[in-house]
């Protein structure tokens, strides 16, 4: 088995063997005529010198250091993440903001994200480490980068006022194996991101069983617009084709929603043969052909592959129709199942052959589920995500623990060469997803003729009068409307107090110009919609302007994130809050148990004596957790629950939904 140490030898011997090839090219507004290239050499050579001297102006404490990479899309980005590795320290690429971000709130924001990552040494754009300065417990250092100016200005200087204390600073330093490469974060979307330590056996044994199910040799040519943070932009799309000698062309995710057809240019250009691709951009491309601007030879590419979210029939139903004429074959179209924690990917489709279907009346549920509706507005089958990588086992079980027949869903469980061994994070390694040595993906799919077909999120699922609703179902419904931003849709459950059950509620960004009339006739077309695709009528459905529905850094949908803004919102408040009777019937119960018996209405509570003031906290208490809401005592009096009607009055005043 190799050392850390070998394999950086080994990248450096691979990255010489190509002095004379160029290997990288970064694409960088507004010059897209020309991308800086580097040969592999020149890559070494950069890349070793751009990180001895970022540790020679800013040197860590440790010889092993974590080094936290904040930047925006630049060459210096490729360069300094594969500089640390090579240079003996562990480096870990953060989400680079959007051009809109408030400037003083995202770094507050930072502040208090950046304290609790167990890190050494931060390096980032001069004017943001100059802010950041004295807030964080260990160094934040200044790269200059090319069109940095550009960047600069999202962040005025001026440190920030508030620092926080140091024991808020403090965290848990588990140590690191000691073949760690790098650290990616999971591209979890709820709660707190957690770092995968990447292992040099983890990233050897990804590449041979990856070039084994993909057949990649140095005549490929990768394309992405996938950013570095991205497991996909990150392996997939960088060290992968750097470790076989291949070429790849790197696009900042920004430039490409604003000029999609940047990535058909770059493929036609330098004859690309490798393209990932999470499935909404499939069906964001179609939509934008219209505004393409040329024709483009396309037929180069051998591989597009659809990762990172399940697989959509008519997203690559739709790709292919539309740009056949560009030379994309239905037989290019691929899939692949992959996670950080796994370094990357686990299945992968057969090159060559279409993607495999199984129709979705053939898949068991494994829980109460709709039956027969009409799914002729959605996809009426299930997409391969391909077969598992040489030496990956996948298996699927019930919720109690028995594995699951042949089509019968369930979570998905992964064992692999290249599993992880637990999250690194300010806790120290946490392994709560392995057991016996698979890992627990909470993913939600079933396995058919030995290939694994991923339908959602277990945790996502909403379960409506005993009805599994899956929010990947309904999104995809409602991003047919031509009038809903591409991939712009969040569905998620909201508990129902009154039924005792969960109700859909649905979340849809649109296009600006859209008048008050307009937006309410999207909201009626969403709710028949979804009722005639579905079978259940969403009780909650909101047309928001767009850049409003948060996703993850990975660019997955959060749907708790967006069930919590929901709640926050003011025009939701009052739909969210439990009815009048369901606040009297609490009202009464909870007063009858702190009196210790029943309360007649009408009858007074705090002047007659029989509740205190002090059994008035109880009595909030009591009401906060039977209705899921917060009422702020300070702001109120003993008198204003004084009878079962001033209670219900009272809460309907300043009761507030829990997020």
């Amino acid at each position: 088995m190799k050392t850390r140490d070998d394999f950086c030898d080994d990248v450096r011997q691979r990255l010489q063997a190509c002095s004379d090839r160029s290997l990288l090219r970064v694409a960088v507004s507004p010059n897209f005529d020309h991308p800086i290239e580097y040969t592999g050499e020149q890559i070494l050579e950069r890349a070793q010198s751009q990180a001895a001297s970022v540790l020679k102006s800013c040197p860590p404490k440790k010889s092993r250091a974590v080094i936290l990479i904040l930047l925006p899309h630049c060459p210096e980005l490729f360069l300094l993440q594969l500089g640390v590795v090579l240079n003996g320290h562990v480096p870990a690429v953060l989400a680079w903001p959007t051009t809109r971000v408030d400037s003083e709130k995202y770094q507050r924001n930072l502040v208090h994200q950046l304290n609790r990552l167990p890190a050494d040494l931060l390096v980032t754009l001069p004017q943001l480490a100059q802010n950041l300065g004295g807030s964080l417990p260990y160094a934040a250092c200044g790269l200059p980068i090319e069109n940095g100016a550009v960047f600069a200005k999202m962040f005025p200087a001026g440190a920030l006022v508030e620092q926080l204390r140091v024991d808020d600073c403090s965290v848990v330093r588990a140590a690191l194996p000691e073949d760690t490469l790098f650290l990616q974060f999971s591209g979890g979307t709820t709660g707190a991101q957690k770092a995968v330590a990447v292992t040099s056996r983890m990233l050897g044994q990804q590449f041979e069983q990856l070039s084994r199910a993909l057949r990649i040799t140095a005549s490929d040519v990768v394309v992405s617009w996938l950013p570095m943070y991205h497991d996909m932009g990150l392996i997939a799309c960088y060290w992968l084709p750097l470790w076989w000698g291949a070429e790849s062309t790197q696009i900042a995710a920004t430039d490409w929603v604003l000029n999609p057809e940047l990535l058909f240019r770059y493929i036609d250009q330098y004859r690309g043969t490798l393209c990932w691709l999470p499935n909404f951009s499939f069906s964001y491309l179609s939509q934008r052909r219209e505004f393409m601007r040329k024709q483009y030879n396309l037929n180069s590419l051998r591989a597009w592959i659809n990762c990172s979210e399940p697989v959509r029939q008519r997203s690559i139903s739709q790709f292919a129709n539309t740009f056949a004429d560009f030379g994309v074959q239905p037989r290019c179209i691929q899939a692949c199942y992959a996670m950080a924690e796994t370094v990357f990917a686990i299945t992968q489709s057969e090159l060559g052959r279409e993607l495999s279907t199984i129709p979705r009346s053939q898949v068991l549920r494994g829980m109460n589920h709709s039956g027969n509706l009409s799914f002729d507005l959605l996809d009426d089958v299930y997409v391969s995500s391909g077969i598992p990588l040489s030496d990956t086992q996948v298996r699927i079980y019930r919720h109690d623990g028995a594995l699951c027949s042949e089509r019968e869903c369930g979570e998905i469980y992964v064992r692999t060469p290249s599993l992880f061994s637990g999250y690194w994070s300010a806790d120290g390694f946490q392994s709560h997803t392995l057991r016996n040595g698979w890992h627990a993906t909470g993913d939600y799919g079933c396995m058919a003729n030995a290939e694994l077909f991923v339908i959602g999120r277990f945790k996502d699922i909403i379960i409506v009068g005993g009805n599994n609703i899956f929010p990947e179902d309904v999104e995809a419904v409602v991003n047919t409307l031509p009038e809903v931003s591409p991939g712009r849709v969040v569905a998620f459950g909201v508990e129902d107090q009154e039924y005792g059950t969960q109700s859909l509620a649905i979340v849809a960004e649109v296009a600006p110009g859209l008048d008050e009339q307009k937006r309410k006739a999207v909201e009626s077309w969403i709710r028949k919609l979804v009722l005639t695709a579905t079978g259940t009528a969403p009780r909650y459905v909101a047309v928001v302007p767009q850049r409003w529905i948060v996703k993850s850094t990975a660019g997955k949908i959060s749907h708790r994130n967006a069930r919590q803004v929901c709640w926050r919102a003011h025009e939701w408040r009052s739909a969210m809050m439990p009815n009048g009777e369901a606040i009297r019937n609490a009202a009464q119960e909870s007063a009858s148990q702190i009196a210790g018996r029943p309360i007649k209405a009408g009858q007074k509570l705090v002047s007659s004596g029989l509740i205190d003031s002090l059994s008035v906290l109880k009595l909030i208490s009591l009401l906060e957790r039977k209705l899921n809401i917060s009422i702020a005592p300070e702001t109120l009096q003993p008198e204003d629950f004084d009878d079962v009607d001033l209670i219900v009055e009272t809460v309907e005043r300043v009761g507030k939904p829990l997020e």
